[in-house]
């Protein structure tokens, strides 16, 4: 008897799908699962499907329409961690363009969306684990003046966006080939700014949504939700653990009764940090700012309106209450991280009055002093930061940096993960900057515990605070690592958007 084969057959079966090794497989599915608009993918097989699915359904990306397709959600649940909603408000036009908007109240758009998903979400069990992602933006926001800040948008990750920049002509809106001769005015700039209404968490007996145990809010959200509208939004939310928050600065800022600047707003926050609940494990505060549009505001405001009770300054000036404030909330939290909100020393000299932080492990602030202060006035953060630390004693990781125009610097703490080979613990003590550095003799007794220091000159150029964070190399937690790509690329566009370069003031 004598068997025929086909080599071509053969050949064919062994370049087949199931010829290769399962290894193979799964990191060719993994690179499949990473590319864009590839979700599709998991029809193809079983195999395929176990992989893809998950991963298309980890990230669920809904607007005002589809919210309420979460209640058909059943069997897939458990695959889900993130939820990001995205609530469009319509277009709008602004006062030089040729037409009239529309009259629509942001606020009960947002609120009617909300009240969708958390209907939604009401029956999802604690254990599912969501983290809610919220985001508010109209079509129209990048087509008036603000060509070259980043909202989340799919095309914005095309890398083209600096060569798409130099196409840019709208005399309307001061951009002239590419170029922004003209700064926006105040108008503009605090229509993308407006602060939502509270009316958005507002409501009898809002539905109770045990699943979400994370709120995150980009600063890819112009809109500006305050600390009080987010404390009335976490009642929906009774299991939270961790919250990022990315606020932008307060254009306007109302004075208090005393005359001190950012009194309300930091007032709001005070009120905000002592209703957390004590399971609240996690809160990053990254307040961000722009000092071309501070700038611009305060140019074009008109100084009729500027009173006693209101006042326009582009530097921030930190209450030491808020400071205060976070040093109690520290004792309950695994993870603090709060930039440019308070200053550093604020808060240590508040520790210095407290005790017991069972929780903390992970500590990042800033304080101006690291990029404008005297060597002196460094070292003495330094002391007072290491014998706060002593006091931390399960803390891994505490960092203290700043940027401001063209600096940057941080003083970063770590505990390793491994002994040293006499079996005690090590940690590292390091100064990362742009400027020269040497620790004191009165610095490393505090440290004395840590067994190595190191000193590190960053060379590489400082455009934003985004350039900050990154070549200072900070540890995870300060900001969204999305949000800090947004930063670092319109820090980019803008500086070579700008014909007429704003006062650097903006810097806090």
């Amino acid at each position: 008897m004598v068997t025929l084969r086909s080599h071509t057959l053969e050949k064919t079966r062994r370049s087949s799908w199931a010829f290769l090794p399962q290894e193979i497989r799964r990191m060719i599915l993994e690179e499949i699962s990473r590319q864009r608009r590839w979700g599709c993918a998991s029809a193809v097989c079983k195999e395929w499907h176990a992989l893809i699915a998950p991963k298309n359904l980890n990230r669920l990306e809904l607007n005002r329409a589809s919210a309420e397709g979460l209640k058909t959600i059943i069997l897939q649940r458990h695959i889900i961690r993130r939820i990001h909603l995205n609530i469009e408000l319509p277009s709008y036009a602004c006062r030089r363009c040729q037409r009239v908007s529309g009259l629509w109240e942001p606020a009960k758009l947002i609120k009617k969306a909300l009240r969708k998903l958390s209907g939604a979400l009401e029956t999802w069990e604690p254990t599912d684990r969501i983290t809610l992602e919220l985001n508010v933006y109209s079509p129209s926001d990048p087509d008036h003046w603000f060509k070259n800040h980043l909202y989340g948008f799919n095309h914005e990750d095309d890398g083209n966006l600096l060569k798409k920049q130099k196409t840019w002509d709208d005399p309307k809106h001061g951009w002239v080939k590419g170029k922004q001769v003209t700064l926006p005015n105040a108008a503009s700039i605090l229509q993308l700014f407006e602060t939502i209404s509270p009316e958005i968490a507002a409501g009898a007996k809002p539905a109770q949504v045990p699943a979400v145990k994370g709120i995150v809010i980009r600063r890819q959200m112009r809109r500006r939700i305050n600390p009080s509208t987010l404390c009335i939004l976490l009642e929906r939310f009774p299991n939270v653990e961790s919250i990022d928050y990315e606020p932008w600065r307060d254009l306007c800022h109302s004075l208090d009764e005393n005359g001190l600047i950012y009194g309300r707003h930091d007032l709001m926050m005070q009120v905000l940090l002592r209703k957390l609940p004590q399971h609240v494990r996690s809160v990053t505060i990254f307040e961000d700012f722009n000092e071309q549009t501070m700038e611009a505001i305060r140019n074009d405001m008109d100084p009729s309106i500027i009173s006693m009770s209101m006042q326009i300054e582009t530097r921030r000036f930190t209450r030491s209450e808020l400071g205060e404030a976070f040093a109690v909330k520290s004792r309950d939290l695994e993870h603090l991280s709060v930039a440019f909100m308070i200053d550093a020393r604020d808060f240590l000299r508040s520790c210095k009055m407290l005790s017991d932080w069972p929780r903390l492990r992970s500590l990042i602030l800033t304080a101006p002093i690291m990029t404008k202060g005297s060597r002196d006035s460094i070292f003495g953060l330094l002391v007072n930061t290491g014998e706060v630390a002593q006091q931390m004693l399960h803390l891994k990781s505490l960092t203290i940096w700043h940027c401001s125009r063209e600096k940057a610097c941080a003083v970063i703490f770590h505990k390793n993960e491994r002994e040293d080979r006499n079996g005690h613990d090590s940690a590292t003590l390091t100064w990362r900057g742009t400027r020269d550095f040497d620790f004191s003799k009165e610095v490393v007794e505090t440290w004395q515990k840590v067994v190595l220091h190191m000193i590190e000159r960053v060379e590489d150029e400082i455009i934003s605070h985004g350039d900050a964070i990154h070549h200072l190399r900070l540890p995870d937690g300060v900001i969204d690592p999305t949000s800090l790509r947004q930063i670092r690329q319109e820090g980019t566009l803008q500086r070579e958007a700008w014909a007429v370069e704003a006062e650097p003031s903006g810097w806090a």
